[in-house]
């Protein structure tokens, strides 16, 4: 069985410049629950305790964004998840009051190479009565082997899945399939897979995912996320339906009718930024950074994508685009 995993409310905040509000939360998780989708992601685009100069900051505190959507999911509803990444987010700051909260899911995400950071958390976790994943961010930067060898520390930390997150939109489908594949035949875990549209090609690399055994797919309406944006999760749905699954469309259409209805503007759309940092492998959500840093130096915006993939950048060191855009311009 598959389980849709919804992202519009924490990887949409990206495409919202982390603005979203309690009363668009409570509308949202109200439509949803009509929906087959199993778990309603929420929060700052970064995850608990991420709300920062450095990655943005929250309009709204994250326990407020949380309570509007437990207050909306019934017990019968979408389980309610967060994103953490152990640095933002903390045990005590963070993790104790989203479970006392009534958080059902927790994914503890880190970069790709060091799933070791994240066995603290974890383990804290797997402790209390919640549902626990492991999430390997920039999922391209390491060889299958090496992948493989991270999702099994996550397995022994006692995590039930593994996320694949293709956070700068690089994997194209048979890259997806490899993975998957690989993973699923030296480890038990169950698996993951988060696509992001730079290349365009998302729905197809969610599809791949679930054809070579992933349980969980990741999706946005309308594809709302960071960069050019999530694989739409309406079309996940929709291309099922067209495959022969009885799958009921109607409700997905719903959430993403809100979402167009209500952020017009900020829907995410695939550019030549966006190709460029797909084909690079930097993550999507450097997106407004470069593009306003280019446009204040007047430096090629192309040039500075080039230049952050070749330096390999990951999430988190947003602080990092300035100086390369610098150094750049004194060459």
């Amino acid at each position: 069985m598959k389980h849709f995993y919804d992202v519009t409310l924490r990887d949409g905040n990206h495409a919202l410049r982390h603005t979203l509000a309690p009363e668009f939360i409570k509308k949202y998780c109200e439509t949803a629950s009509e929906s087959d989708v199993w778990a309603i992601e929420v929060g700052h685009g970064n995850g608990l305790g991420a709300s920062s100069y450095l990655v943005g900051e929250s309009r709204y505190p994250d326990l407020d964004l949380l309570e509007a959507a437990r207050n909306a999911l019934s017990k019968d509803s979408p389980k309610l998840a967060v994103h953490t990444i152990p640095g933002f987010a903390t045990i005590k700051r963070d993790l104790i009051p989203a479970i006392n909260l009534g958080v059902d899911v927790f994914r503890v995400a880190t970069h790709v190479s060091e799933a070791s950071v994240s066995r603290k958390h974890i383990e804290f976790l797997v402790n209390k009565d919640v549902i626990v994943h492991g999430v390997l961010m920039m999922s391209h930067m390491i060889s299958i082997s090496g992948l493989i060898e991270q999702t099994k520390l996550i397995e022994s930390y006692g995590a039930s899945a593994v996320i694949l997150m293709d956070s700068a939109g690089y994997f194209l489908p048979n890259d997806v399939e490899e993975r998957i594949d690989a993973i699923k035949q030296e480890t038990k875990i169950s698996i993951g897979f988060h696509a992001h549209n730079n290349l365009g090609v998302a729905v197809s690399n969610a599809e791949s995912a679930m054809k070579f055994g992933a349980e969980i797919i990741d999706g946005a309406s309308m594809g709302l996320g960071a960069g050019a944006g999530n694989a739409q999760l309406e079309n996940i749905l929709a291309m099922r339906k067209r495959m022969g699954e009885k799958v009921e469309i109607e409700p997905f259409v719903k959430m993403s009718l809100l979402v167009e209805e209500n952020f017009q503007s900020n829907l995410p759309r695939t550019t030549s930024s966006s190709t460029l940092s797909g084909l690079a492998g930097v993550f999507s959500g450097y997106a407004p950074q470069v593009k306003h840093i280019s446009s204040e130096l007047g430096l090629d915006v192309n040039i500075l994508w080039r230049e952050l993939g070749k330096r390999r950048l990951v999430a988190g060191q947003e602080s990092m685009i300035r100086e390369v855009a610098q150094d750049l311009m004194n060459l």
